[in-house]
Formats: structure tokens, sequence, C-alpha cells
């Protein structure tokens, strides 16, 4: 793909859900990647975007869904292409996707869709339901779309046009203990702790008890303590590769605004060093764009890859026990830009276009 697009070659994008936290941080993304035209920000509000995100410098046209629909449809026409993102709390990317692609019809085949929320990430209903409570509102639906953990479904993702951007924490769930568990290192009998530290935006742009300032600052706590929904991600990407283990998973609420720091003590099967836990790490991440396995004795820390695409991870063996540690931006490769990358990929993009890899240092 040419580094110099012109503005006549790039492919026409909408938001869907823009008065979100992850929306507007993916509006920001956007704003900097040369293959994508945003043309409309979609939104039940009638607050525009730049009233709802004003941190933004974009001129996008606030619109809402039928508007949208009729924009895409007419951008469709003669087999060209048309991307879109859905932004929308878990549960309303089904039936917005079931109503966008029945208005559609035959012109649906040529839009590329990524959707932030959960509604596509499991592939089973029964999971779905056991994970999140209730039945999936379109089960007929799961089957076409991908899972979007570029690093660990990249082939997959470049052939398809519908695709489900993970968690946050499942991002580093599967990102720490995957490589491992491929390789036959891990012992699936006995139990795998994981604890995860996240920042408030990961509850969203509504404000909660748990988000209000002067209750989350300078403090923290766990939740979730009879199993986190995104535990059912890490369980689908374990299955190919033998027998599910005992996840015992535990999320805390951090003082930050953004970022994950993820631990995770897994049991090992056989005697193996840290330089040979390590080895397989770089083998399957060496030729990541945004996933960095740190030599020696680094650990990583937030502020190298916040507001990044950026995850980094540390191994290392100790006993019986391989511990890896993860950190990722949860807004980033955790939301919006995960979305970004993988839709890089399914339109044949550089995967980095609009992405940062480097982390603020200071914020």
């Amino acid at each position: 793909m040419n580094a110099t697009l012109t503005r006549a070659a790039t492919v026409p994008t909408w938001v869907f859900g823009a008065k979100g936290m992850l929306a507007g941080e993916l509006l920001r993304l956007l704003d900097l990647h040369p293959g994508l035209e945003l043309r409309g920000a979609v939104s039940r509000s009638e607050q525009g975007v730049a009233e709802a995100q004003p941190h933004l410098v974009t001129r996008a046209r606030t619109c809402n869904v039928d508007e949208a629909r009729a924009a895409i449809a007419d951008a469709l026409v003669g087999g060209s292409r048309a991307v879109a993102f859905l932004s929308l709390p878990h549960g309303e990317s089904a039936n917005l996707w079931a109503k966008l692609s029945a208005e559609l019809g035959a012109l649906a085949s040529n839009l590329y869709l990524v959707d932030l929320a959960a509604d596509f990430r499991l592939a089973s209903p029964a999971r779905y339901q056991a994970a999140y409570g209730h039945s999936h509102p379109a089960p007929a639906e799961l089957e076409r779309f991908t899972y979007g953990l570029v690093e660990l479904h990249r082939e997959a993702i470049a052939r398809s046009r519908r695709v489900a951007a993970p968690g946050c924490f499942a991002t580093a769930l599967q990102l720490a203990c995957v490589p491992a568990a491929r390789a036959k290192l891990l012992d699936t009998s006995r139990p795998w702790i994981l604890n995860g530290i996240t920042g408030s935006s990961g509850s969203g742009i509504e404000p909660k008890p748990g988000t209000h300032h002067p209750w989350r600052h300078a403090n923290m706590w766990a939740y979730s303590l009879d199993g986190h929904r995104h535990e059912a991600e890490l369980a689908q990407a374990l299955e190919p590769h033998g027998s599910v283990p005992p996840i015992h998973f535990i999320a805390h609420s951090g003082p930050m605004a953004r970022g994950i720091h993820l631990t995770a003590a897994l049991p090992l099967l056989r005697k193996v060093t840290t330089a040979e836990a390590r080895a397989v790490y770089t083998e399957l991440y060496g030729g990541s764009t945004f996933v960095e396995v740190l030599d020696g004795s680094k650990v990583p820390d937030l502020r190298s890859i916040s507001a990044s695409n950026r995850a980094q991870l540390a191994v290392h063996v100790r006993g019986d026990v391989l511990n890896v540690l993860c950190t990722l931006d949860n807004m980033t490769k955790g939301g919006a830009g995960q979305a970004l990358q993988c839709l890089n990929v399914m339109l044949g993009f550089p995967e980095h276009w609009g992405l940062p890899r480097a982390g603020l240092g200071v914020n």
C-alpha cells in the first residue's frame, strides 16, 4: 500500500456510539490515519461530537443511525469499500448490526465491520450466556465474526470482513498465557492464578461510584471475585491447545485513569529455565509490531505503554511456576487501538497506521 495515499483513495469510515469513551479514543486515532476518511460520528445523543469529545479536533459530522446507513449504502454502491466501527455498550452491537445488515442487503458484503463490544467475541452461544447472564441476541451471526487479537489470529483477520475486538483484560490474559500453553509448558490440572489491575476508564464514560475521583484516587480494590467475564475469552483461546485449566482471575480497580497491569502465576508441567520460557514468547512475538518481550530482569510498567498500542511482557521462572507480567493501555491495545489494528490488517494497510508505538512516559 502506497504510504502517500491521497484523500481520494481513502476508505470512508463511520464510528457508531461516538459519545463513548472508547469511541473518543478511536476518533483520536483516526485523525492520524492516512488511509481512512471519517465521514460520520454516529450517536443517539443530540450532543455533537465536538461537545461530547472536547479533546478532539475532528470536524466529523455527527449523525444518527438512519443517516449513517443511507450514507454507507451510497458509499458501497459500485463495489467500493466502507468501514464501520461499533463502539456501543455490550449487548447493543448485535441488534444494530442485524438492522444495518438487513437494510444494506448485498451491499453489506463490502462493509468492513469491527465491533468493540463483547457481542461477537465468543463463538459459543452457551459460553456467551454463561459469561454474560443472558442468551445471545443473534447466535447465527457468531460464526461470521473473527476474533480480533492480531498477534494470535493475523491470517484469519486478514481474510475477514467482520471482526470482534477482544476485551481489555482478555487481551492481557491471552498475551500472557497462550504462548506457554501452545508450547505445552503448563500444568492444566492446577489452578492458574491471574491478577489484573485496570484504570478507571475501563468502567466507561458514565459516572459511577467506583470511578468517582475522590474515591478512586490513591485507592485500589478487587471485584468480580466469583469470576470475570473476560475469563471466557481466555478459555476459548486455550481450548485448541488442550484442556482448559481452572482459571482464577481476580480483577482490581486501580488509582490510574488508563492502563492494565497483569500478573500471571502459571504452574509448570516440567522443569523449564527462565531463558527457555522467554524464548517461547520471543519466538511467537518476535515479529510483532506492538508486543515487546523484555530482556533480562526488566519489568513492564504503565508509563512506558500509556496511550500507545504497545504491550510489554516479562517472563520469569521461580521454582515450578512461570510468572508472566503484562502491561498495556486498556484504551488503545485493549480497546480502540486494537480495533484499528484489526482494521489495518483487514484492509491490507500497514499495521501501524494511525497507531502510536511510543508511550507517554510522563502523564
